[in-house]
């Protein structure tokens, strides 16, 4: 009997609470807490049961100079600015990084300036969704290797979401694995651009349900007690204002990279401090925004982000929910809806659906792992 495990990215509970979307199929409906951050650190949350802390995946770069796979371009900083980071020149560094890097993970450089990429590495060097992909941890498809569990995945490494759909719908009437593990990624990106838009968003919704009835139809046709079960990341935020953080932090004079080094994304800044002057005055200009808030070190607990090293900060700065950093080096334009928010933020909310109540308690992302395992009968 076929188990199907769909992973719809930024489908949040805030969608879909008072949506009718996959109701009469899937009348289990819960909402589940997210990680704090982005899918870099949810999804291994998803795949292994882990926090951050545990897996030790969270966002995409982690400061390490010594194991940068842009070391090759420190010497490109001392050229102009405008001329490192045109298109042209981006391009190639990001097709060189790779390469360096010898990843098969996620692999992005966003808007983060040349001249700070060879201080740090990405955090994903393998392809997340098949077997060693969260090594040394285990992930769900290291418990399915192991266990001898016959099993398909699809993920965006391979398939866009409709080829994906179209593959398991044709492997569920043809094959026998037990297990199907689908990742559709692509609701995310049309969110980030949508969602304040009410009617675009049921629209595409109602594509998403469509899609996911078409999987249904062909696990319940192989057999009517097919389990099936639907779930998220995380939600999606219509954002509301926008703070120029960056300009703030560099109006306090502070040499970057001599003094401090800092990341900008949407939603929460980065710092690593290599001067006491620079972290006490940013520290303190920090403390008197009411745009956002330094992460405490119990906040640090409680969202399972207390790594004991400083590879993913020395000190994190959290945006207050729907206000954006802009500029950030997530790109030029801010996006009309973002995650990465505070985890109990409504709107940051992940989703699961399912046929009956699931077997295993699930509160959190994390809990999704020890779902999959068990309906995939691994104890």
């Amino acid at each position: 009997m076929p188990t199907v495990f769909v992973l719809v990215d930024a489908l949040g509970w805030d969608l879909i609470r008072e949506r009718d979307f996959l109701n009469d199929l899937l009348p289990y409906r819960a909402e589940v807490k997210t990680v704090f951050g982005f899918s870099s650190g949810a999804i291994p949350s998803i795949l292994t049961g882990l926090l951050p802390r545990d897996h030790e995946h969270w966002n995409l770069f982690v400061f390490d100079p010594a194991k940068s796979p842009f070391r090759w371009a420190r010497g490109l900083s001392a050229l102009p600015h405008s001329w490192i980071n045109s298109r042209v020149v981006r391009k190639a560094v990001s097709v060189i990084g790779r390469k360096v890097s010898r990843t098969d993970g996620y692999f992005q450089i966003y808007g983060v300036p040349v001249e700070l990429l060879p201080f740090f590495d990405v955090c994903e060097k393998n392809d997340l969704y098949g077997p060693g992909g969260m090594s040394p941890k285990a992930s769900i498809f290291d418990r399915l290797e192991t266990e001898h569990n016959p099993y398909r995945v699809y993920s965006y490494h391979h398939y866009k979401d409709e080829e994906a759909v179209n593959r398991v719908v044709e492997d569920l009437r043809h094959d026998a694995a037990e297990v199907y593990f689908v990742y559709l990624s692509e609701l995310d990106a049309f969110l980030h651009d949508n969602v304040d838009r009410p009617e675009a968003v049921s629209g595409e919704l109602e594509k998403y349900a469509a899609s996911l009835r078409r999987i249904y139809a062909a696990a319940a046709e192989r057999n009517r007690d097919s389990g099936f079960f639907v779930f998220s990341d995380h939600g999606m935020t219509a954002t509301r204002e926008t703070f120029d953080l960056r300009g703030a932090v560099e109006s306090l004079g502070w040499r970057v990279p001599q003094d401090y080094i800092a990341l900008y994304d949407s939603t929460m800044a980065r710092f690593w401090f290599f001067n006491s002057g620079a972290r006490r005055e940013i520290e303190a200009l920090l403390c008197r925004l009411d745009r956002g808030s330094i992460v405490s070190e119990e906040e640090e607990t409680q969202f399972g982000i207390d790594f004991g090293h400083n590879r993913f900060g020395d000190l994190i700065f959290m945006m207050k929910p729907a206000c954006l950093i802009h500029p950030s080096h997530m790109g030029r334009v801010p996006w009309k809806g973002m995650h990465g928010f505070h985890p109990d933020e409504p709107s940051s909310s992940a989703t699961l659906l399912a046929r009956g109540e699931p077997g295993v308690p699930v509160h959190g992302v994390w809990d999704l792992f020890h779902l999959m395992c068990f309906e995939a009968g691994i104890r």
